[in-house]
């Protein structure tokens, strides 16, 4: 072995020292051939038969792990011989399937680069496509330009052809040469327009001199005319002390004529009417005046702007206008008025829906003790209603909360009439208009704003919008009010106001009595001979819904007996550890109508109408007495007084020691409903019985 070594050794020198001799060769890229012959190869065999190989060689190496781990188990020198053959045989397999593992990437690599020349070219000739498509279309635009084009001398409307022929004269016309060309036509025609606008020029010229000659000769006679205004207005003022000695109101009266002038025609109705009545029953009583701006009232009449198309405005007449604008303009047109928004429109359409009249009629009805109602009359322009506004002068200062809710305003004209509350409007067409002008909500949400639309409000104007309308009113578009009906309206109005205020004014003394805890009879009335223990501690005006929620209520609810229009009070009567509260009730026709009581007792408990007998037999004492001397005695105080009288009577009834009896009556309790005795007769001291 050393031997052989040895001369192994020799020959790797004697190798080394001749291959040193030998001429070196440039160095090669082993790398790179490699990838080159491989690239070749791979273009070269078919990719499917490549599959196919890998499968089969996949399937052999399974095979040979299968066997050499069969021949493990074994582990004989024969099993380990084959196992390292098998072995070598499984890492050629293994060179194998990365071979082909390489030559599929590069098919990938090669494929990808495939692709992406051919997505490079597939843009490159899109690109080409969209230059020519822009071309081809700035080309058409420019052709429609084109086509569009419309010379000057278009827009000028020219006489008709036989017009021209039969009234042009002939070097003019031409009719050998026009007639076959329609540009010699043209020409022509346009020479013969400007002839004829020459003399209309020269005509109208003429009619302007003598147009200033016309006015120099007006003006001329305006200023003799203006010299005699101060001369008049001398021989006026000194007519005054002879007025002012006649009590003949010339001026005033002039003053009014001219400002009646421009009323629309229901308020100038209104205004006539209450004037005449005014002079037939003196000044004191019912006074009438106009107030607001005369001089929009005039430029109003002069424009004669009161129309409902002009008001009811839709976006479609607007977008129109828009589209017939040039389109730049209309992009930055659109960008200035972006800002506007939708509630300004609305808030706009909303204005002018509820216009008034510049002027108003103010009437104000006085009455014995100098309190009185001032009514403000406003027209809507184009609603076509008539609205009011209305306070009350008062001679002094009143005391008192509740008291002085009673002579509100509108509290006083609620219900004037049956059912009429002014809450909406009475013309049938006014949600229609509301509608169409684009406001989304009922009038009623306006009342606050412009006024209440009462139906007496509107006969006074002589408005009647249930009437039967004639062919004549159907064309005519302003509301044509009617005379006789304002007459007739009138003096019913003005009587049942003075009523109505004169009920007020007694019922607002009633009230701060009762504030400050005082039950006066009235005047006529004789005082009561029976000795009152319990007293009124407490009185206030309430809300509808602590009224609402009381459950001694809910029966004259639920039958209609009271509603929230009515005036709402609360009493508290006491008489040692017993208190009684009363929530009282007034119809706005009051003293028409009675009070209505509701009652609570707050002894040993809590008592109402609707669990006890006796707080429901005192309820229907009080609220429907029907005892022929006690009939007439509607009056809250006449009332009060019962209501104290009945609660004496029932606590002295009850046999405690708290409430010992100082009332003369023959039977405290009478048959199975034990019923107290509350009617009064006067015999003797007085003696209460049962009824």
């Amino acid at each position: 072995m050393g031997k052989e070594d040895v001369s192994a050794k020799k020959r790797r020198k004697i190798n080394t020292s001749t291959s040193s001799d030998t001429p070196k060769q440039a160095p090669v890229d082993v790398y790179k051939r490699v990838v080159e012959f491989e690239e070749t190869e791979a273009q070269l065999r078919p990719a499917e038969k490549d599959a196919s190989l890998f499968k089969k060689i996949c399937q052999d190496v399974r095979q040979l792990f299968a066997e050499i781990a069969e021949l493990k188990s074994k582990d004989t020198d024969e099993a380990r011989e084959k196992i390292n053959a098998k072995r070598i045989e499984a890492s050629l397999n293994l060179v194998a399937l990365k071979k082909l593992n390489r030559l599929e990437k590069v098919r990938t690599r090669a494929g990808r680069d495939a692709l992406h020349k051919e997505k490079q070219r597939v843009d490159s000739t899109h690109l080409l496509l969209q230059n020519l498509l822009y071309e081809a279309d700035h080309l058409n635009k420019e052709v429609t330009k084109c086509l569009q084009f419309k010379s000057k001398d278009e827009e000028i409307e020219l006489v008709s052809l036989d017009d021209f022929f039969k009234d042009a004269p002939s070097e003019i016309s031409r009719p050998d040469l026009t007639k076959n060309d329609e540009h010699q036509l043209q020409l022509a025609r346009l020479e013969w327009e400007l002839r004829q606008r020459r003399e209309l020029s020269s005509a109208c010229n003429e009619l302007v001199q003598s147009k200033e000659r016309v006015a120099a000769a007006i003006a001329a006679a305006r200023s003799r005319l203006d010299a005699l205004v101060p001369h008049l207005r001398d021989v006026l003022k000194s007519t005054k002390p002879l007025q002012e000695c006649l009590a003949l109101r010339l001026d005033d009266k002039r003053d009014e004529a001219r400002a009646a002038s421009l009323l629309p025609p229901p308020l100038f109705l209104l205004f006539a009417n209450v004037s005449a009545y005014s002079d037939a029953l003196g000044a004191k009583t019912v006074t009438v005046g106009i107030s607001g701006d005369e001089d929009e009232a005039r430029r109003l009449e002069q424009l004669n702007n009161v129309d409902n198309d002009l008001v009811v405005s839709n976006d479609s007449d607007s977008d129109q206008d828009n589209i017939d604008d040039d389109p730049r303009e209309k992009k930055k047109r659109h960008h200035r008025t972006a800002k506007v928004s939708k509630e300004e429109k609305a808030e706009a359409k909303k204005k002018e829906i509820l216009k008034k009249h510049p002027l108003n009629v103010q009437v104000s009805v006085k009455v014995q003790d100098g309190t009185a109602l001032n009514l403000v009359f406003s027209y809507l322009l184009h609603l076509k209603i008539v609205v009011v506004k209305c306070t009350v002068s008062l001679p002094k200062p009143i005391s008192g909360v509740s008291a002085a809710d009673v002579l509100n305003g509108h509290c006083i004209l609620n219900e004037l009439y049956l059912g009429d509350s002014g809450s909406d409007s009475p013309h049938p067409a006014t949600s229609y208009l509301l509608k169409a002008a684009g406001i989304t909500e009922d009038f009623p949400h306006f009342i606050s704003e412009v006024g209440k639309p009462y139906i007496w409000a509107q006969r006074m104007c002589g408005l009647d919008f249930m009437a039967t309308i004639t062919e004549d009113q159907k064309f005519n578009k302003n509301v044509q009010p009617c005379p006789s009906l304002s007459v007739s309206t009138v003096e019913n109005f003005v009587l049942t106001l003075k009523k109505r205020l004169k009920s007020r004014v007694e019922l607002m003394k009633e009230l701060q009595d009762l504030e400050s805890g005082k039950i006066l009879p009235e005047k006529d009335e004789v005082p009561s001979p029976v000795r009152l223990s319990g007293s009124l501690t407490q009185w206030q005006s309430i809300g509808w819904p602590e009224y609402n929620q009381s459950p001694s209520t809910a029966f004259l609810i639920s039958e209609g007996l009271v509603t929230p229009n009515d005036m709402l009070y609360r009493a508290i009567i006491t008489r040692q550890s017993a208190k009684l509260v009363a929530l009282v009730a007034l119809r706005s026709d009051y003293p028409k109508k009675a009070p209505m009581f509701s009652l609570t007792l707050h002894w040993n408990g809590t008592h109402h109408a609707g669990i006890n007998d006796d707080i429901r037999d005192i309820e229907r004492v009080i609220n429907t007495d029907v005892c022929s001397e006690e009939n007439k005695q509607h009056t809250l105080s006449a009332k009060i007084t019962k209501l104290l009288t009945c609660l004496d009577v029932l606590l002295e009834t009850l046999g405690s020691s708290e409430f010992p009896p100082d009332k003369v009556m023959f039977c405290p309790v009478r048959g199975r409903n034990r019923v107290k005795p509350y009617k009064f007769i006067k015999q003797g001291t007085g003696v209460f019985v049962q009824y």
